[in-house]
């Protein structure tokens, strides 16, 4: 992991997640409850393989990128964006173990993910939410004022640019 935020006495920090931290993203899965597992994968995934492990170890810091959210050495949180080839539009996901849920983790990580996709030209974020995931749509609303998307199916999707404006 590369450190992009000190973590200070009681402040988690912030890195970026390497493909060699297989092992404590494995330990983050273990760290979630089935309901947040669920609601990450939008699947009843019970073991990591089941959750593309290696999938999820491929960043590259430009069309690929993870921040990670870092307490005593150990993941309790990881927000990512995948390109979609061909466009410099981006899927995006999070997920924060349950013990640390509700205490800006998510917003901190979002922002330092924002920052990187803007760096990278990512103009647009796409993301598919359980409709009922009330604080992720939180979280988004507010990141993203004016956000407008769909709900099918129990699903929420939308796309948001990562241009800051003005």
């Amino acid at each position: 992991m590369v450190e992009i935020e000190n973590g200070t006495e009681g402040r988690v920090g912030l890195a970026l997640l390497e493909p060699t931290d297989g092992p404590a993203l494995r330990r983050l899965f273990y760290r979630l409850s089935p309901e947040t597992i669920y609601r990450r994968f939008h699947s009843p995934v019970v073991r990591p393989e089941q959750a593309q492990p290696n999938r999820l170890l491929d960043v590259d810091h430009h069309a690929h990128e993870a921040v990670v959210a870092i307490e005593d050495g150990e993941i309790v949180g990881v927000a990512r964006y995948v390109g979609r080839p061909g466009s410099d539009s981006a899927e995006v996901a999070i997920v924060v173990a349950d013990d640390w849920q509700r205490q800006g983790i998510a917003t901190r990580m979002l922002s330092a993910l924002h920052d990187r996709a803007e760096a990278e030209g990512i103009t647009e974020f796409r993301l598919t939410i359980q409709a009922d995931n009330r604080p992720m749509l939180e979280l988004f609303r507010r990141f993203y004022p004016g956000m407008q998307g769909r709900s099918s199916y129990g699903m929420y999707e939308a796309v948001v640019p990562v241009a800051r404006t003005a």
